[in-house]
């Protein structure tokens, strides 16, 4: 079946557009979704080479086909709060249909900055153990050292520091 210029950008732009989610079994040996849309998009240019208006309908692929970027702020440039995970949709995604009609939920106080704000707690023996709390909500139970005078012990669960309480 042959495909007029028109026809072909159309199906490949519903490919670039409508990736299926990949396989597990093959994901080590496939290419990430941006770089197959980046090299599919690469290839454009190659194979419609010989349409007359194909400079004109690439141009507009071009443009759908960039991979999506990953910001370091807080805010968008659509507007929307990023999460702690970076986590931004582009305005025509169709992830971003659970937001409609309301404003996404974003808990400002991440879980890594809170644990930063908690002082070193001193200690007068020379081994700590921490449970993070105890009960459902803590971890399995780990023993640190605090020998050294300047050390600061961190617990590898929860984050908590102790430093040895030295009474000479």
């Amino acid at each position: 079946m042959l495909h007029t210029p028109v026809q072909l950008v159309a199906v490949i732009h519903h490919k670039l557009a409508c990736q299926p989610p990949l396989n597990r079994t093959r994901r080590r040996r496939r290419l990430s979704g941006d770089n197959q849309r980046a090299n599919m998009a690469a290839f454009l240019p190659r194979m419609l080479s010989f349409g007359k208006n194909t400079k004109a309908l690439l141009n507009g692929l071009r443009l759908s086909a960039a991979p999506a970027q990953q910001y370091s702020v807080q805010v968008s440039k659509y507007g929307e709060t990023v999460t702690h995970t970076g986590q931004v949709y582009d305005e025509n995604d169709v992830r971003r249909a659970r937001f409609v009609g309301r404003q996404k939920e974003v808990n400002e106080n991440f879980a890594i900055n809170l644990v930063a704000e908690e002082p070193v707690t001193h200690i007068e023996s020379r081994v700590v153990s921490c449970d993070g709390g105890g009960g459902a909500l803590g971890h399995p139970k780990v023993y640190i050292n605090l020998d050294k005078e300047t050390k600061i012990g961190t617990c590898g669960y929860c984050g908590l520091q102790f430093k040895q309480k030295h009474h000479h």
